[in-house]
């Protein structure tokens, strides 16, 4: 193929906010796209502290956009009639969550203010080389920054044919889906899992003894900021002589990274890619420090040993104890001089055959799913014999036999004996799990429709027998009776350990089931009209979709909302909103799930000590919204919000992301009124006469953050599924 026929398309410098400053685990309904887009259409940017910008929206009242930019980003006016800020104001406070990371602990991630995201667009740009210069010296790593992304498509008909469409109800194999993933190509794995296939991995295995895992103690928190400075530059030197290296890449990094954490210097901030950069940086040198080290002791890299390093996940190849024990002395010694440590709890040795327990557990998973659930569409009369006690799993209709059947409860069983005989624990497969049922029911939907949208076909033109109709109906039953033991068994397993990637993996299969059952077909009626005939039975939606409503309203029962994670359930609030009126979630249940439910009054008040972050209310509104029967918990949780609001101290509330980023998603959602949004902003000291017009700014910026309204639960599926490089 001709390079004329390749097209490459480079994203503007601001795509940083789309893939590098949020946190992977975050609600489907939030994302940085439509804040992106207003970077660049209004071409803002940050040069020497001040904000440039060019205005392409015109207020009735004069300096409103001028105001919401001094509220986005927490900036001044100057005399000039800049908007600018001071390098103290730079710091500002980030937004932290916590999510369920171990059966009684959790992890803190962070969304960073809006000007810092802008500050980081600006660091890129100036550094990018840097970057990629600087993650190139270790031997070691094997997830790095190689080269600035860029998208790429073979511009011919092939492309224009397998183009994804909008409208496809799951993504379809072989076909082109353009999301970006992140600002920097990563060298040369961004999912670990790949490594363990790889060949280089499989040639270490064969050519050493012994296999020795282990991490660096909670990395991220540990990260002196300066000690950036300290590796690229000369520890002592900057020690003495710090100032002339706030000017420098490392200085600048560093500056950054405290700013964005609120002047913090120890430990950086935990979610971002930037900060997986920032790691990547000081280990790079790390890495040139051990493998300096021991090359002194006579010990070669590849030769003697070889080290593998993801991100602070090491893994060491060697053949004697000797060895293993001298290197893991070097390495501990090196990240003690940057205040770092390894996690002696977790480092675990393996001989040859070198088999870790989750790979022996993924090994049966795969042996247990080739067989169950067993679906399998044959041709009638085809060779193809089956047992006389399977009878009961078959459907034989005109041209086609299909055998389906599932036993959930057994399928259940099976699972736990192969976690029990791996001695592994659920979590350690529970998303390796997930990912191969999500893609094994996209082939079993997609498989199924191939075949059953043609006798739909011949049914609406009258082409069916009596017979065949009467087959085909007991297909669609027996079918959907599959994908409610489909359903029963991924919830099983998805209520064991409620996470925040196994929600997500969750939603996407939830997701693919939903939009099949919802769908219609085109047809032609009398008169030649052209009409729509669903694709299943109003008795089997139903029955799918009850299965879905129950089971994760028994999971919100089970699992009610903890001031320490709200995120890993909302997943399940946006798959109900899916399913429809029908199935909305009682009032005083809903209440009860985010500890609202005042018992003695029997009624729903929500105490101001309750702690409701910016993604609960948000996605709490956007389940509500202005449903009659959520009419008195909308009003409780405006009142909420104001109280919520005001309890922040008045001088930091522009410097506080969560409040920035509740107050103008909130500017803009559809289902409060315009009274309420006045108290808001009056909250943040907006002039009485810019309210209005900051209201009708919604015209011009219709979202911020949350996307309010013309939700599509797949396609933003697809995009968090395309943002997974890190696991």
């Amino acid at each position: 193929m001709s390079k004329k026929q390749k097209k490459y398309i480079r994203y503007s410098k601001e795509r940083a906010i789309l893939s590098d400053v949020l946190p992977y685990e975050v609600p489907l309904i939030f994302s940085n796209r439509y804040f992106y887009r207003l970077l660049v259409n209004q071409k803002l940017e940050l040069v020497d502290k001040a904000l440039r910008f060019q205005v392409n929206y015109s207020a009735s009242t004069p300096g409103v956009f001028e105001e919401i930019l001094r509220l986005l980003f927490d900036m001044k006016y100057t005399d000039t009639g800049q908007i600018k800020t001071t390098e103290l104001e730079f710091s500002k406070i980030p937004f932290q969550y916590k999510i369920a990371h171990k059966d009684s602990d959790f992890r803190s991630l962070t969304v960073i203010h809006p000007f810092n995201q802008l500050h980081l667009v600006q660091l890129y740009e100036k550094y990018k080389e840097q970057i990629l210069y600087y993650c190139k010296v270790s031997k070691f790593s094997i997830r790095r920054p190689d080269t600035t992304a860029k998208f790429m498509f073979f511009n011919d008909k092939l492309h224009y044919k397998n183009r994804g469409n909008n409208d496809d109800f799951l993504e379809l194999k072989g076909k082109e889906y353009e999301n970006l993933k992140s600002f920097f190509a990563y060298k040369k794995y961004t999912n670990i899992h790949r490594f363990y296939e790889d060949y280089r991995y499989q040639r270490a295995e064969k050519k050493f003894k012994i296999l020795y895992k282990f991490d660096v103690t909670k990395c991220f928190d540990s990260i002196y900021t300066h000690s950036l400075v300290w590796a690229l530059i000369n520890k002592e030197i900057v020690k003495d002589i710090m100032k002339p290296s706030k000017g420098t890449f490392p200085g600048e990094f560093d500056r950054f990274m405290q700013s964005a954490n609120y002047g913090e210097t120890n430990g950086i901030v935990i979610g971002p890619e930037f900060s997986r950069i920032f790691a990547e940086l000081l280990l790079q040198q790390i890495d040139k420090s051990i493998e300096t080290k021991l090359r002194e002791a006579n010990l070669f890299q590849r030769k003697d040993y070889e080290i593998y390093r993801y991100v602070d996940d090491f893994f060491l190849f060697c053949d004697t104890e000797l060895t293993k024990e001298f290197v893991i002395k070097t390495v501990r010694h090196e990240l003690k001089e940057y205040k770092m440590s390894l996690n002696d709890t977790k480092g675990k040795p393996y001989v040859k055959p070198m088999v870790t327990e989750i790979s022996i557990a993924k090994q049966k998973i795969n042996q247990l799913f080739e067989n169950e659930p067993r679906f399998k569409i044959t041709e009638n009369g085809a060779f193809d014999h089956y047992e006389e006690e399977d009878e009961e799993e078959v459907t034989i209709i005109n041209k086609h036999i299909f055998r389906i059947h599932i036993n959930s409860n057994k399928l259940a069983l099976k699972f736990k004996i192969i976690i029990k005989e791996a001695n592994v624990e659920y979590k350690d497969v529970l998303n390796y799990t997930l990912a191969i049922l999500n893609n094994k029911i996209e082939k079993i939907l997609s498989k199924f429709e191939l075949h059953y949208k043609k006798y739909n076909e011949l049914e609406h033109k009258g082409k069916l027998s009596e017979e065949d109709l009467s087959k085909k109906k007991n297909l669609e039953n027996r079918f959907s009776k599959f994908i409610v033991g489909y359903i029963d068994f991924v919830f099983f397993l998805y209520s064991v350990s409620p996470r925040v990637n196994s929600s997500i993996k969750l939603a996407t299969i939830l997701a693919k089931i939903i939009t099949y059952y919802k769908g219609a077909y085109k047809v032609t009626l009398a008169g030649n009209q052209k009409g729509r005939v669903f694709r299943m039975k109003e008795m089997n939606v139903d029955l799918v979709f009850k299965k879905i409503s129950d089971d994760s309203s028994l999971i919100l029962e089970r699992h009610q909302m903890d001031k320490h994670t709200q995120i890993e359930e909302l997943y399940l609030l946006i798959i109900l909103r899916e399913l429809g009126r029908h199935y909305r979630i009682n009032p005083n249940q809903l209440a009860r799930y985010f500890n609202c439910w005042d018992k003695e009054q029997q009624k729903i008040f929500i105490p101001p000590e309750l702690n409701l972050n910016y993604f609960s209310i948000t996605v709490l509104l956007f389940y509500i919204r202005n449903i009659e029967i959520y009419r008195n918990f909308k009003e409780e949780l405006k009142k909420y919000i104001l109280s919520y609001i005001s309890l922040i101290d008045k001088d930091k509330r522009r410097k506080n992301t969560e409040p920035v980023l509740l107050v103008l998603d909130l500017m803009v959602c559809p289902y409060l009124d315009e009274s309420f949004k006045g108290e808001l902003l009056q909250l943040f000291g907006i002039p009485v006469h810019l309210i209005p017009g900051m209201i009708a700014f919604k015209e011009y910026q219709k979202y911020w953050f949350i996307k309010w309204e013309n939700f599509d639960l797949v396609k933003e599926l697809n995009s968090k599924n395309s943002e997974e490089v890190y696991s």
